[in-house]
């Protein structure tokens, strides 16, 4: 199966000399993708955010949106359209790098659950592929508004957030329980204290 060949890659490579040219362009996408493409995209359209950045859209305020992009914002949008391609996919694949060495603190019916973190974290970078795709339609279609794209794509755009969250809970509990798994080890190592 393709997430556990993944997995294995992953924890195959656990070591700083992947791992830090990795967390640094993730960091640096971040930076960009967060900071000031989002400024500037702001500035842009009189403070809308990316659309790819707002939960709970419809297709309608999609269009309401689309709508005021000037050739300038479009052009800009467009290209963020194609960096954000790369950034969800480096952003992941770092957490998953960073996972896989918290798992590796915890016992081995435990880390036979990293293959499920694996595959939430790349449906989550599918989900926000196939969004990118369908809001990069809908303003290349303007003035065409197909209703049925705008709803896939809305649709698409809850899913990417779902996977989300379920990535960051996965992310979460890996990190609680090697924090609980670390305590355990240093109280059996040191012995009650007294």
């Amino acid at each position: 199966m393709w997430v556990q060949r993944i997995a294995g890659i992953i924890q195959a490579n656990l070591n700083l000399r992947v791992f830090l040219p990795l967390l640094a362009a993730a960091l640096l996408s971040t930076w960009y993708g967060l900071f000031w493409s989002v400024a500037h995209f702001a500035s842009l359209t009189g403070g809308l955010r990316v659309m790819d950045m707002q939960s709970g859209l419809t297709a309608a305020q999609l269009f309401t949106q689309i709508r005021t992009y000037s050739a300038e914002t479009t052009r800009f949008y467009l290209w963020w359209e194609l960096f954000d391609y790369a950034w969800p996919f480096l952003t992941f694949t770092a957490m998953l790098f960073i996972s896989a060495w918290l798992i590796h603190f915890l016992p081995a019916k435990a880390q036979r659950l990293f293959p499920w973190l694996v595959a939430s974290a790349y449906l989550t970078v599918l989900m926000d592929w196939c969004e990118n795709i369908g809001f990069a339609s809908l303003v290349v279609l303007r003035p065409d508004e197909p209703m049925w794209l705008a709803q896939l794509t809305a649709a698409l755009h809850a899913g990417k957030f779902i996977c989300v969250m379920v990535f960051n809970l996965g992310f979460l509990i890996a990190l609680l329980a090697a924090i609980v798994a670390g305590i355990r080890s240093q109280l059996r190592e040191n012995g009650p204290s007294g």
